[in-house]
């Protein structure tokens, strides 16, 4: 008997300790961590694999210096791509001349047009890229660092800069004419303080090999009037989920960034962050995880991403694919768009997208096309876990 008494108090011991730890887990559980499965581990660990790359190759670099007198940078993408995963075995010296820039239009004249084909690129410095003179057009950041080969500048990460050069092709917008009241007119956001942090972040994101692009009304305002519409009161961003690394939320939430995350919705596969400037001008601008879907039985792809309701529903914005991705002007400053940008609008706003919708009377559930409502639902439990809120004011 007093071995059953034993035995059902262990049981009851046990029991209580579960509980309270379960107790302690629903009331100090940090839902700005976003947790990670087995299936976004492997994705993730591919993606480090492609993005691990350094400039190899030395031998054939260092031929290669002495066959030009000026300063020019390598921007042969078939190059590059050899050298930073190392497979110099596969570089065949002079098959086909070899892309270099210069941003002196005097020393294109120098350069040996049997060994290489060169291209001018201006670098202005009231503008944060640099602009080539090739066609297409191109336009890519100015933030990489380079490796001296005499007077050869190799970019020291290559995945970085041939994802550059990939989305690099330069688009404009339509600047279209709108009529808009003295009072629509009037900015909720600073233009200027607004490009400027958009570029700030932007250059935060490149660092962890993410590649943000603009969505929403921050595309409507870029593609219909080459601006910030005036009465927005956020940007809007988006990256391919497959971009996503997660030691930029942990350097967030660790304060090791210049930003900090002030909202988070949903998981790793619906997955949408807002993020403020630590300092400074203080811009919400949301960061939202693009996925794609594919079907199985060969019907149309199109991505997607991510809303959620007060009440736990999951909703879903569908778009045409985005990719290829290109680049744009925006006030002086580099983004990303799609590279048909006027197809995503029509499909989000309707064919009168070019008509300005005041903010009073916009629904981001109602006033879109590509809204899908009831994909699925969080509990109320769950929907403490995916979501977190610190210090995040929307006016």
């Amino acid at each position: 008997m007093r071995f059953k008494k034993h035995r059902l108090l262990s049981v009851i011991a046990a029991a209580l300790i579960f509980l309270f730890i379960l107790i302690l887990n629903e009331v100090y559980y940090d839902s700005s961590e976003v947790l990670i499965d087995e299936k976004w581990e492997q994705i993730i660990d591919k993606r480090q694999r492609e993005i691990n790359e350094s400039v190899g190759c030395h031998d054939f670099l260092q031929k290669l210096q002495g066959k030009v007198s000026v300063s020019v940078l390598l921007i042969d993408m078939d190059i590059l791509e050899i050298i930073g995963q190392n497979r110099c075995n596969q570089l065949k010296m002079y098959e086909t001349p070899i892309q270099v820039a210069t941003n002196s239009r005097k020393d294109l004249n120098f350069i040996h047009r049997n060994l290489f084909e060169p291209f001018f690129f201006e670098s202005n410095e009231q503008k944060d890229y640099l602009e080539f003179d090739t066609k297409p057009r191109r336009i890519i950041p100015k933030n990489f660092e380079t490796m001296k080969f005499g007077n050869i500048a190799v970019p020291m990460k290559p995945f970085r800069f041939r994802k550059y050069w990939e989305k690099s092709r330069l688009i404009e917008c339509s600047n279209t004419t709108m009529n808009r009241n003295e009072i629509e007119k009037k900015r909720r956001i600073n233009l200027q303080s607004s490009v400027s942090e958009m570029s700030r972040l932007r250059d935060l994101l490149i660092q962890y090999d993410m590649y943000p692009f603009i969505v929403e009304e921050t595309l409507l305002g870029w593609y219909r009037e080459c601006s910030i519409i005036p009465h927005t009161q956020d940007i809007d961003f988006a990256i391919m989920a497959t971009e996503f690394n997660s030691k930029f939320v942990n350097d967030m939430r660790e304060g090791r960034t210049n930003f900090k995350l002030t909202r988070r919705l949903g998981g790793l596969d619906s997955l949408e962050l807002t993020v403020t400037p630590r300092h400074g001008y203080k811009l919400n601008t949301n960061v939202f995880f693009m996925y794609r879907y594919k079907n199985e039985t060969g019907g149309n792809e199109f991505n997607w991403i991510s809303g959620l309701c007060g009440d736990g529903e999951k909703i879903r914005y569908n778009f045409p694919l985005f990719e290829p991705i290109c680049s744009a002007d925006f006030h002086d400053h580099l983004v990303w768009v799609t590279c048909d940008p006027k197809k995503a609008i029509i499909h989000e706003y309707g064919e009168k997208w070019y008509e300005n919708v005041p903010t009073k009377n916009y629904s981001c559930y109602e006033s879109v096309n590509n809204v899908e409502r009831n994909v699925g639902w969080y509990s109320s439990w769950e929907l403490r876990k995916v979501t977190f809120e610190d210090g995040y004011e929307y006016h």
